[in-house]
Order: C-alpha cells, then sequence, then structure tokens
C-alpha cells in the first residue's frame, strides 16, 4: 500500500468525520445514527495512519494487495449496514401500513356512528 493511497485514505476518513460533525450540528441525524459512521472512518483512519494493519488483513486472506483488502473491507462493511438499513425501513413501512389501516378503520367507525 503506498504512502499515497494511505494518505488519501487518512484524508477521506477525516472528511467523513467533519460531515458526520456537521449533520449532528445541524439536528439532520442523530448521535445514535453517527455511532456506526464514527466507527467506519476511525477504522479507516487506523488502517490510514498504522499501514501494517491492512498488510496483515491482507496477508491472513491471502489477498494480493493490502489496498486491495481496504476496498474489500469498506464494501464488506457497507454492504452489512445497507442490509440492516434495509431491515429497518422494512420494518418501519410495515409500521406505518399499520397505522394507516387503524386510521382507515377508526375513521370508517366513525362515520358509521353518526
Amino acid at each position: 500500500m503506498s504512502l499515497l493511497f494511505s494518505a488519501t485514505l487518512l484524508v477521506g476518513a477525516l472528511l467523513t468525520f467533519w460531515l458526520i460533525l456537521r449533520k449532528i450540528r445541524k439536528a439532520e441525524v442523530t448521535i445514535a445514527d453517527s455511532t456506526f459512521w464514527f466507527l467506519f472512518a476511525l477504522s479507516l483512519v487506523l488502517m490510514g495512519v498504522f499501514r501494517q494493519i491492512p498488510f496483515f488483513f491482507a496477508g491472513l486472506f491471502s489477498i494480493e494487495s493490502p489496498a486491495n483488502f481496504v476496498f474489500v473491507y469498506v464494501i464488506a462493511v457497507l454492504v452489512i449496514r445497507e442490509f440492516y438499513t434495509t431491515v429497518e425501513v422494512s420494518q418501519l413501512r410495515a409500521k406505518v401500513r399499520n397505522l394507516v389501516q387503524n386510521e382507515a378503520l377508526a375513521d370508517i367507525a366513525k362515520h358509521n356512528d353518526i
């Protein structure tokens, strides 16, 4: 992994930290939701500062290049995050559907009593 790639990784992680803090200050994202992004950015900072971490895991998983390990790591983490986000959205859609149905039944019951 080249020094330029490590520097790019570090700058990207620091920009992610800055974006997260900005969104929290503007109350656009909750602190609970931003925890994932803080930890993700921290992991990228650690890989940028301690270059031996990607080398170790690239060797452990028989990946030719530490940069390829970083790409696989980022893709895997984001795919897992997307899966959990999809589960959460599905649950929220079910709750909205149930709420709409209950309100419709309550409205029908209210009009039938008149």
